[in-house]
């Protein structure tokens, strides 16, 4: 395993996932013979590198907003041999708009956004396909929201604990909260109706 791009990110602090959040998120490719992938955000093409890296036959769109996250990914990915497998969208999430199906959709974008990317891809999510959503207990401050001191933090917590509730109560979806794995993970699956 390449640690070169992780170690990168880390020193430069960009935001990936967790060790714990990969190894759930490689497991369940892999028990789920999972050949196609959507991301939503790339952030430098770490998580998709590790995902592509399973198998040869699984290919990932990703998708990213910022233009300087963008082109390392690029670089990355290049760099990994895996830009056969990997095409990095470039641009706003919401913009984004494809006719493709998924085997699973993984979300480790903006976190007040996981509502709305919910309903714009579950149309892109095959039947047995899955969902999973990084990010859920937010370092664990989920559990202790009144006593965040900043304000814009307090509100984004928020938004994920509303998100979390939310989607507890929907009964399209089963769902699994992972809560000790990475910084929280949600599997979310369609209901056989």
């Amino acid at each position: 395993m390449d640690y070169s791009i992780k170690e990168k990110a880390l020193a430069d602090k960009v935001p990936i996932i967790k060790d714990g959040g990969l190894a759930f998120l490689l497991s369940y490719i892999r028990d789920n013979d999972v050949k196609s992938i959507l991301e939503l955000g790339t952030a430098v093409g770490y998580s998709s590198s590790q995902m592509a890296m399973i198998s040869r036959d699984i290919h990932i769109d990703t998708l990213e907003k910022d233009q300087k996250m963008y082109d390392q990914a690029i670089n990355n990915i290049i760099n990994q041999g895996l830009s056969e497998q990997i095409s990095v969208h470039f641009g706003p999430i919401e913009e984004y708009r494809t006719t493709k199906m998924y085997d699973l959709i993984f979300v480790d974008a903006a976190k007040a956004q996981y509502p709305r990317y919910l309903e714009q891809f579950l149309p892109n999510l095959k039947d047995e396909g899955a969902m999973v959503f990084d990010n859920m207990v937010f370092h664990g401050l989920i559990y202790e929201v009144e006593k965040i001191g900043n304000r814009n933090t307090r509100s984004l917590v928020r938004k994920i604990n509303r998100f979390r509730e939310t989607v507890q109560k929907d009964n399209r979806f089963d769902i699994i909260f992972y809560d000790n794995v990475g910084d929280g993970i949600l599997l979310l699956r369609r209901r056989n109706t």
